[in-house]
């Protein structure tokens, strides 16, 4: 074997692994759930509700105090998940929703908050845009529940209020032409993006 090969092969041997996704998965134990490493040993203890397995940005989605929460491989909570369909809320075009201090924003794949949560409800991003409203809350009918009063508006993938949370309701968004259908005062009103 070539010298070099074998001292950089040494060399690589002795920097420490990080933890890595697939290195990880999820058992159970007295009815709580945890995660052990390839060879079986326990790194994240026996703890949660439920647990789903690591993603490839190595996080986490679990249920701790009947919350969905991210953990990072370290077990670091890094946020609670807006609950869609029992379980943490979908990517939509590499966001998803989070919840806190009443509050929402969105996430992306590792659970980084991209947008600060300051809204009462937004709405999944469809075609870079997200409908999001103030002073509304969640009515539900025992089946469903739908999302009632408020004032609404819509922001860019930024961050950014493209439409101001003024209007009674977001009727439409119209990707192609880049308008708006709001509801004010009873009088329905196109928006033209800029």
């Amino acid at each position: 074997m070539n010298k070099k090969i074998l001292v950089f092969s040494i060399l690589l041997s002795s920097v420490p692994v990080f933890a890595q996704s697939k290195g990880f998965s999820s058992f159970e134990e007295n009815g709580l759930y945890g995660f052990k490493d390839k060879k079986g040993k326990v790194v994240i203890k026996p703890q949660y509700q439920h647990v789903m397995e690591f993603t490839k940005t190595s996080v986490a989605f679990v249920v701790s105090k009947n919350k969905w929460i991210c953990i990072d491989a370290k077990n670091k909570p890094l946020l609670e998940s807006f609950v869609y369909d029992n379980g943490p809320d979908y990517i939509s075009e590499k966001l998803a929703r989070f919840v806190e201090n009443g509050k929402m924003g969105f996430h992306d794949e590792s659970c980084k908050k991209i947008i600060l949560a300051e809204y009462d409800f937004v709405f999944p991003f469809e075609n870079g845009l997200a409908i999001v409203c103030n002073g509304c809350y969640s009515e539900s009918d025992g089946d469903h529940s739908s999302i009632v009063g408020g004032k609404y508006g819509v922001i860019n993938k930024k961050g950014k209020l493209v439409v101001p949370i003024e209007y009674d309701s977001i009727n439409s968004i119209d990707a192609k032409t880049k308008t708006i259908q709001v509801k004010k005062d009873q009088k329905i009103i196109k928006i033209k993006l800029k």
